[in-house]
């Protein structure tokens, strides 16, 4: 059963990759990275920034199709190093607030050497704030 979050976490990373994750006061280590891939943000829930769903539809479509792909290595806004062939987060409004895509990484993870393995996905999202975005049992 997979449950949904909007956990703020605090993330470290080693290799780039998550290594351990504070969720609820327990530190979590993680086993595995089990996938990792890149998501469009949810922009219909947006922040309060004074744009209408129909000029963020109308940004996302342009910029959907012009986006340019990043070469290996290129820093993202927060600090995140972006993946070879990765759409930059580019806006044709040039604001923050239409960078549209987040990394989600899906790991197994346990808050000690005894306790049972959990599954996570863990979201970074273009401003370097990472999220826990689900469990699964």
């Amino acid at each position: 059963m997979a449950r949904r979050h909007i956990d703020p976490v605090e993330v470290l990373r080693s290799g780039g990759e998550p290594a351990r994750f504070l969720w609820h006061d327990r530190l979590y280590v993680v086993r595995e990275v089990l996938d990792h891939w890149m998501e469009n943000e949810e922009w219909w829930q947006g922040r309060a920034t004074g744009v209408t769903s129909a000029t963020r539809t109308v940004a996302r479509t342009a910029v959907a199709g012009t986006a340019t792909a990043a070469p290996a290595g290129a820093t993202a806004p927060g600090g995140t190093t972006m993946l070879a062939g990765a759409p930059e987060p580019t806006s044709v409004l040039g604001g923050p607030e239409f960078a549209t895509e987040r990394e989600v990484w899906r790991v197994e993870a346990a808050a000690g050497r005894c306790a049972p393995l959990g599954t996570f996905d863990l979201r970074l999202d273009a401003h370097g704030g990472w999220t826990l975005a689900r469990t699964l049992d």
